[in-house]
């Protein structure tokens, strides 16, 4: 009978008196693709290098490339960067060259452990969303 109900509150009702409510099925989880947006989230999610802490979004990281060209070409070259939580930081061309490097290995690790993780995710050893997020936690 419950399929006739048309609002929430006639469903409440129903169940109320006596009506038995059919069990909800789960939405089968995409655990390939939970595990992209787990990597993204990690790629996305912000490093600290030096104590200062780095935004490392996409245009972030076009800027840090882009600051570490010049610190490259410029061993005398300093700026005052913005971090992450908004306060400014002066930089010499040599701590750009280090927090570039910083983020080049946290999105490589990033990718790094995605990879792992599809890996075990083909091999059954990842079964849930919940081991995908304990995965990308544990690092």
């Amino acid at each position: 009978m419950h399929s006739m109900l048309t609002t929430s509150s006639e469903y409440r009702a129903w169940v109320a008196a006596g009506g038995v409510a059919e069990p909800v099925q789960a939405t089968p989880v995409d655990l390939a693709a939970y595990a992209a947006d787990a990597r993204w989230r990690r790629e996305t999610g912000g490093i600290v290098v030096g104590g200062i802490p780095i935004a490392t979004d996409d245009r972030s990281k076009l800027l840090i490339s882009g600051a570490r060209i010049h610190a490259e070409v410029d061993p005398a070259w300093s700026t005052v960067w913005t971090a992450a939580d908004g306060v400014r930081h002066p930089v010499s061309a040599a701590q750009v060259i280090a927090i570039s490097a910083a983020v080049l290995a946290h999105v490589d690790a990033a990718f790094r452990l995605y990879d792992e993780v599809v890996a075990a995710i083909d091999a059954g050893t990842i079964t849930t969303p919940a081991e995908i997020d304990a995965a990308f936690a544990a690092v």
